[in-house]
């Protein structure tokens, strides 16, 4: 492999051995599904409760035939074809229905290759703050990485955010927090320029932190008005720390 032999990368045959959660398959979810499918990681798991729209053509990869399947079927029919050795599991659910969190806990927390094991990442590629909670919770819960992707609802900018417990800031630091209220013929715009800017960036995060290599954003701004990127590193917030001598 050729970034093993430039000494760019000196284990991505390991990237068969991890698995990833992908939470919304929307504009950034499935340009980041679909990249990390063909870096050949070893298990996606997929959730999502919307349907297809003709509305979706201008920045996802879905056909215009499949208007009405599942996200989460079509992402898998679509992916699975790329790379045969990636497995797939898709939850076609929202996460933020109070009887649906026990779920989606114990899918991640028994979402690894071997059925036992927790996943290796949570991705949380949507644009509901409630959504990206319950993903934080989650994973504090279970003591997991978290990356956030949001694109703004102007699609001129959007960011990227890792999110360690314990290690990091979590989404009060996150730039972009509430989004337009979706609501009949009310709509964000979307560009796929832009939305596929942040699915590289958060697929190649991915990657680094997965595989060791490279410097791993913790918070990655970008502005396509000025053509701006903007990195910082973010801490925990002392108010969310536990009391002395507890532990998570």
């Amino acid at each position: 492999m050729a970034l093993k032999s430039m000494g760019v990368v000196k284990n991505y045959e390991r990237i068969r051995d991890f698995s990833v959660a992908i939470v919304g398959i929307g504009g950034v979810g499935v340009g980041v599904c679909e990249m990390l499918t063909r870096c050949g990681v070893g298990k996606v798991l997929i959730y999502d409760y919307d349907t297809i729209e003709l509305a979706n053509m201008n920045r996802m990869f879905y056909r215009p035939e499949q208007a009405g399947w599942n996200k989460t079927m079509a992402a898998r029919h679509y992916c699975s074809e790329l790379c045969p050795d990636t497995l797939f599991e898709v939850h076609n659910m929202d996460v933020t229905l109070d009887e649906n969190r026990a779920k989606f806990k114990d899918t991640i927390a028994h979402g690894g290759i071997d059925k036992k094991s927790p996943v290796n990442l949570i991705l949380g590629c949507v644009d509901n703050w409630n959504a990206r909670q319950v993903m934080e919770a989650v994973c504090e819960e279970l003591q997991l990485p978290f990356m956030d992707a949001v694109v703004t609802d102007d699609a001129m900018s959007g960011h990227i955010q890792l999110i360690v417990p314990g290690r990091t800031g979590g989404l009060e630091a996150a730039p972009v927090k509430q989004q337009m209220e979706k609501r009949p013929g009310v709509c964000a715009a979307s560009l796929p320029t832009t939305d596929s800017i942040i699915a590289g960036l958060m697929a190649q995060n991915v990657l680094k932190y997965l595989l060791g290599f490279g410097e791993v954003a913790f918070m990655l701004s970008y502005n396509a008005v000025t053509n701006d990127f903007q990195t910082r590193m973010t801490y925990p917030d002392p108010r969310k720390q536990p009391p002395a001598g507890d532990k998570y």
